[in-house]
């Protein structure tokens, strides 16, 4: 057996999917122990798997999905029996129960509907401060944070320095928005953090929406959306916001 080190990565993904044994579970625990960023990594996605598996269980495909089913892949005259038709129709039997439940799948979640994109953004922020760290990369130094960023999902969003007026950039994360992988600047204002998701494109712009003591500002240039999502108060929101335009945009501070 190799003693080389497990890649820490390859092995939260296996954790998460229950694929280790005893002696790989016990090895990956270590490294969580020797590793804080890891250990938030980890509790990161295990909340964010939970919180997927709460808001869409599994369901049971209805009975008279099985019915159409089994009439579509049952033979109207009989024929002789011989093992490679066997084979054949069982093969076609779960080709067609495959594609039914992904088609019961998506109905449901059509009927259920998908959180909004503010609920998406407040629970992301949520999470990253429930998990230990709100960053999966902790630094501020923009160099360091810009390159995390392009080597993990290729997009690597404005990433101005404020400290100087008070916004210390902490780090960033990735979250997954609208099912894509998203970059997430970190800066602190004062006792609170905001957090400063990168959407490529345009979003529809709104006012600023405040829900449960949460307060989002988004703001659009250099081809991205910024949603700034914090539960400080909302003035200092929207002096972060503005201080964070002037830097990206190269104009006069505020």
């Amino acid at each position: 057996m190799s003693d080389a080190p497990l890649d820490p990565h390859l092995t939260l993904q296996a954790a998460l999917d229950g694929e280790l044994d005893a002696a790989g579970q016990a090895a990956f625990e270590r490294q969580l122990a020797a590793d804080p960023a890891l250990a938030a990594t980890y509790a990161r996605h295990l909340a964010l798997r939970r919180a997927l598996q709460a808001q869409f269980p599994r369901t049971s495909a209805p009975a008279a999905l099985h019915a159409r089913l089994q009439a579509a892949v049952s033979p109207t005259i009989a024929e002789p029996a011989h093992a490679p038709r066997r084979d054949f129709m069982k093969m076609a039997a779960a080709l067609a129960l495959g594609i039914g439940l992904g088609g019961s799948a998506t109905y449901l979640a059509l009927q259920r509907g998908t959180p909004g994109l503010d609920d998406a953004l407040i629970a992301n922020h949520r999470r990253a401060l429930l998990a230990g760290s709100p960053v999966d990369i902790a630094s501020n130094d923009r160099h360091n944070v810009r390159p995390w960023f392009d080597a993990r999902i290729a997009i690597s969003p404005p990433t101005p320095d404020l400290a100087a007026q008070g916004f210390p950039l902490l780090g960033g994360r990735v979250d997954v928005v609208n099912g894509a992988p998203a970059p997430v600047l970190v800066y602190r204002i004062g006792a609170h953090v905001v957090s400063v998701t990168a959407l490529p494109g345009t979003v529809a712009s709104r006012p600023t929406v405040a829900d449960a003591g949460f307060h989002i500002l988004s703001w659009r240039h250099a081809g991205f959306t910024f949603l700034m999502t914090t539960d400080a108060e909302e003035q200092e929101l929207v002096r972060f916001a503005e201080t964070f335009k002037a830097a990206v945009t190269g104009a006069p501070a505020p």
